[in-house]
């Protein structure tokens, strides 16, 4: 039942292939920068094809477009020039089959442009890849001797060795077939070489395993079984071929399910530098036929895993599919860069376990049955495994049964190696030493622009091997580094990350202060004097008293301030504490015997003053920087019979500590001071002493946005009333004749606001 259902999803799938339309147009061979290119013009945006390389012939490729109207292509066509001889295309049952003819073997791509098929072909003579199947040298054979992982930059690669000559070769990828359940396999043909069948177990980035076998008489093969399409290199050197694996490829979820596209970078991901083909592969591609394979694999499927160890197929599952690659995020003037380090990813075959007291040794032998490796365990193996663990790759599951008991596992080969995690580490150890042991040292020289040697040193140290060593140049800011080459290139990344320039702030202060004041004083004296006295013919005709006299008495003293008496003296004497305006009125009888004098003072005085500081200054991100205006007033003390002189400042200062956030927002450390010298209230002996305005906080502003960091609004007001005891509680002549009043208002204003700018280089 279940096959049924997914032959009825390959037959709908196939027709809407089918139903999806478009025709060829034209077809144009040109040559550009050494390539020769074939272009299949549609009139619409076309579907890639299934392709695939002659079974019978190593220089023919056939094309197959399903659902494609190619009657104004068809029938054959020749070409003089170039490595394509011909190409003939025949169309039946709704098929459009196209077969490519090479002269030689060449490198090529095929990929969507715009409404276009393209195949390129390399046409230069300096590929290795151009020269003929030519018999090796000597022994008249090529023989493929062995197969072997190596690391290459940290990165999987498989080396290819040869008995004579290195063959030439084709490579090309065989998509997976969802009715055979193969995997996808990238295929690699030896001309001319011969081999003895050997299989690999890998399970390393993407690729399961690797088989060799003898294709046809001269003709030998090897095919990887990859988890996901590869991107791919084939290097040639003298003793053989070099498969190297680079980090990005694409899913099989992702190629079954997007569209193709007519971008350019369709284009520069199907050629590799050294000729490899990573064809695109539509979702509809051929089954791989019986001369096309090397061994049949087995489907990828999900089993469940009982106690006692028998195991049940459950249902039919896919590839893994990675997750895409992760994108650099750029915020501000900062971004993420990755020096070293990875997470790591499971390949092998998803099943179901279910154990309960289990011993970890059958655990571990039932695992290496289902990945077909042998398995040998060290004498410190021991543990229970009790778990529950649903559709999880076979290797994953081993790693978290292992490390659950402390324990883990190497592969060697096809054989399964378990041991104590500690047992591990120390050989890990001990062949990571010996490998750096046997690695020659390499010098380098690295002069900095920016950041100092001498700082850079004690972070770089951290990275060197037990045999490296840095040396600091301060004269030149020269860092001279001595390490093996693996260390060497990952110190030169972390120096390129720290020798960048810093950012630059530029922060403006603005100061505002505002005064006003107000003075209102009102002061009245008056006085009189009158006689009793014969003299005046005014006497009291009283023998006592005969004669009178009553006048103000004139107040003595310093500071008294007021008109001046006529009379020599005042009954009332509140004058104005100082004034501007004053008037006196004297008047008298005819005979002089009776005087009265009054003097009015006044003054009314308004005050405005502004001041204005707007110190600015740069500084580097997250360095603290000051500015200092004013001056320095100097403070007497007497310390055991000593004097000793101080120097206050008396200025407007300025200290700022910019940080520069990742979203280009600014962060202050701010501390500013505005300090004043009151020469106005001097103090003994001679001290003058100090107005103090400071604001002191920490803010985040945006760059080039104002902020206003601190305010201050005093106000003064004060009111004397000078007034005569008693009299001037009398209703209206009291408030008149015997008061005297004085008012004064001061208002002060302090703004400071603060302006950030990243400086722009």
């Amino acid at each position: 039942m279940r096959k049924t259902i997914l032959y009825l999803l390959l037959i709908l799938l196939g027709t809407g292939f089918i139903f999806a339309g478009g025709k060829f147009v034209t077809l144009k061979k040109s040559f550009t920068n050494g390539k020769e290119i074939v272009e299949l013009q549609g009139d619409s945006v076309l579907s890639l094809p299934n392709f695939y390389p002659s079974a019978n012939d190593p220089r023919l490729v056939v094309l197959e477009f399903e659902g494609i109207d190619g009657k104004a292509i068809l029938g054959e066509h020749r070409f003089d020039k170039g490595v394509v001889n011909s190409l003939m295309a025949t169309q039946e049952k709704g098929v459009l089959k196209i077969e490519i003819r090479f002269k030689e073997l060449k490198p090529f791509s095929i990929y969507s442009k715009g409404n276009s098929i393209v195949l390129e072909v390399e046409s230069s003579t300096d590929t290795l890849l151009s020269k003929k199947v030519e018999k090796p040298a000597g022994t008249g054979i090529s023989i493929l001797r062995d197969v072997s992982l190596i690391n290459e930059n940290g990165r999987l690669a498989v080396k290819l060795y040869f008995r004579g000559e290195v063959p030439s070769y084709r490579a090309f990828i065989l998509k997976k077939d969802p009715a055979h359940g193969k995997p996808i396999r990238l295929v690699v043909d030896l001309m001319g070489a011969k081999t003895r069948t050997k299989t690999k177990i890998i399970g390393k980035e993407g690729v399961s395993r690797i088989r060799v076998a003898q294709f046809k008489p001269d003709v030998a093969r090897v095919v990887f079984d990859m988890e996901k399409i590869p991107n791919y290199v084939i290097d040639k050197s003298a003793n053989g071929l070099l498969v190297k694996f680079g980090e990005k490829a694409v899913s099989t979820k992702a190629l079954e399910t997007s569209k193709v596209t007519s971008t350019s970078k369709a284009r520069a991901g199907n050629t590799t530098p050294s000729g490899s083909v990573t064809p695109k592969v539509s979702q509809n591609d051929k089954p791989v036929t019986k001369s096309q394979q090397v061994g049949k694999s087995n489907p990828a499927s999900s089993r469940t895993v009982k106690r006692d160890l028998t195991k049940k197929k459950t249902a039919t599952t896919s590839a893994p599919v990675p997750e895409p690659q992760s994108q650099q995020k750029v915020r501000g003037t900062f971004s993420t860069i990755t020096i070293g380090g990875g997470e790591k990813k499971y390949y092998g075959e998803k099943y179901t376990f279910r154990f309960k007291d289990a011993d970890v040794r059958d655990v571990v032998r039932f695992i290496a049955k289902l990945a077909s490796l042998n398995v040998i365990f060290d004498p410190g193996v021991s543990g229970k495994v009790t778990a529950e663990l649903v559709d999880i790759p076979w290797d994953q599951a081993l790693d978290l049964i292992l490390r659950t008991n402390k324990l883990g596992y190497i592969i060697e080969g096809n054989v399964l190696r378990v041991a104590p995690l500690q047992v591990l580490a120390q050989e890990e150890e001990q062949r990571r030493k010996m490998r750096e042991s046997a690695l020659p040292l390499k010098t380098i020289t690295r002069t900095l622009s920016y950041a100092e040697a001498k700082n850079v040193r004690s972070i770089v140290s951290k990275h060197l091997s037990p045999r490296g060593q840095i040396v600091v140049d301060d004269r030149t800011n020269t860092l001279i580094i001595k390490d093996i080459p693996d260390n060497l290139e990952i110190i030169d990344r972390l120096i390129d990350t720290l020798d960048t320039p810093i950012p630059q702030v530029s922060i403006e202060a603005r100061i505002v202060e505002v005064n006003t004041n107000y003075t209102r004083n009102l002061g009245i004296q008056w006085g009189f004097m009158g006689y009793a006295n014969p003299y005046y013919g005014n006497q009291t005709n009283l023998v006592f008293p005969n004669k009178v006299l009553v006048d103000g008495t004139p107040i003595e003293g310093a500071n008294i301030g007021g008109l001046t008496n006529p009379l020599n003296g005042y009954a009332i004497n509140i004058p104005a504490p100082s004034f501007n305006s004053a008037i006196g009125i004297s008047l008298g009888n005819v005979t002089d015997s009776f005087g009265l004098d009054i003097g009015l003072t006044a003054m009314e005085q308004e005050g405005y003053g502004r001041i204005l500081s707007a110190p600015k200054i740069s500084t580097q991100d997250n360095h603290e920087a000051s500015i200092i205006q004013g001056r320095q007033i100097p403070i007497q003390s007497v310390v055991n019979n000593t004097i000793m002189v101080r120097y206050v400042n008396a200025a407007l200062e300025l200290r700022v500590t910019p940080h520069i956030t990742a979203e280009g927002t600014i962060i202050m450390k701010l501390n500013i001071i505005n300090n004043t010298a009151d020469f106005a209230h001097i103090v003994p002996p001679g001290n003058v002493p100090i107005i103090t305005q400071s604001a002191s906080t920490v803010l985040m502003v945006k760059d080039g946005e104002t902020a206003a960091i601190g305010g201050l609004y005093r106000i003064e007001d004060n009111t004397t009333v000078n007034k005569t005891p008693f009299l001037s509680s009398i209703p209206v002549l009291g408030k008149i004749l015997f008061r005297g009043s004085s008012i004064t208002r001061e208002n002060r204003e302090l703004l400071i606001f603060i302006t950030p700018r990243i400086i722009k280089r």
